[in-house]
Formats: C-alpha cells, structure tokens, sequence
C-alpha cells in the first residue's frame, strides 16, 4: 500500500492536473488549475472525438498550455498520471503529428514549465473532468467547480491520502 497525495505547488507556480480518456474509440480530456494555496482557479474539458489515449493526454497538455496564456499565467507546473505523455517535455518528436503544429505554438507562449507525474488516485480532479468532457462539444473553459469534482477537489485541498494498491 501507498498513499498519495495532491500536494500545492509554491508560488508563483499554478498547478494544472490533466487526464485524458477514451471510450470506445472517443476521446475526452480535462484538466483543473490550482495557486499556492490549493485555491480553484479554473478547469478546462474537451471532447476530441475519435483518436488514441496518447493523443487525449498530449492535446490535454496544449489545452493546459493555452488557457495559462489566455489567463496570464506564466508559470506553469503540469502534472498528470501519464508518464508516457510527459515525456514530450523532452522530446516533440514524441507529439503525434497531427498535434504537432499546435504543439509548438503552445510552446512558444513563452510560459516557464515544470512538470510531474502523480499516480491516479491522486489525479481525481482530472479524471472527473476528462470523463465530463465525452458529454461537452468542443473545448470548455469552466470558471467555476462543478458539482461533481468537489468531494475530490476538498480532499486534496485537506491533503487527505488517498491509498495505493500495489
């Protein structure tokens, strides 16, 4: 067994958890932005339509990107259970490519970036908001929590564990 936990990122940095998923052949992302504090400061959804489970973490990942430029944000700490997708932090030539062009436009935003992986169960938030995303058209900005991701957003603002099965 192993806990895990969400953890704050410190300042100036603004934590974004991303999560792709894919239902039969559909594909759906999400992500949800926290500050220093733990504070909710957006989330994001989108409904991508037919593509691969690497191609929803990926475009998660430009969608991340893109809303911290829109907002202003310049420091960026990406985390999610995707270790195969962060793995594009090191190497584009990793980005599928039909995603690429987008890729490297939300690369030049001129946006510092940290990232980290975090198992699943820490990951809620996320998987809560790319599971909504099968239901939304098109990319959603979300300026407020949605009912469904609370329980999940207050227990890792509290810094309650979460437990690992090995």
């Amino acid at each position: 067994m192993v806990s895990v936990c969400w953890k704050a990122p410190t300042a100036p940095w603004v934590k974004v958890n991303t999560n792709g998923s894919v239902i039969n052949n559909l594909g759906a992302c999400g992500g949800l932005y926290r500050d220093h504090l733990g504070t909710f400061l957006g989330a994001f959804a989108c409904n991508l339509g037919s593509c691969s489970v690497f191609d929803v973490e990926v475009f998660a990942f430009i969608l991340a990107l893109e809303f911290v430029a829109l907002h202003g944000w310049d420091h960026l700490w990406l985390e999610s259970d995707s270790s195969s997708s962060l793995l594009i932090l090191k190497n584009s030539s990793l980005v599928p490519i039909l995603l690429r062009n987008r890729w490297c436009n939300a690369r030049s935003l001129n946006i510092q970036v940290l990232s980290s992986h975090i198992f699943w169960e820490g990951n809620m938030c996320a998987d809560k908001l790319a599971n909504f995303g099968h239901s939304v058209v098109g990319e959603v900005w979300l300026p407020s929590l949605l009912a469904k991701v609370h329980h999940e957003f207050f227990a890792d603002r509290c810094g309650f564990p979460r437990i690992r099965f090995s």
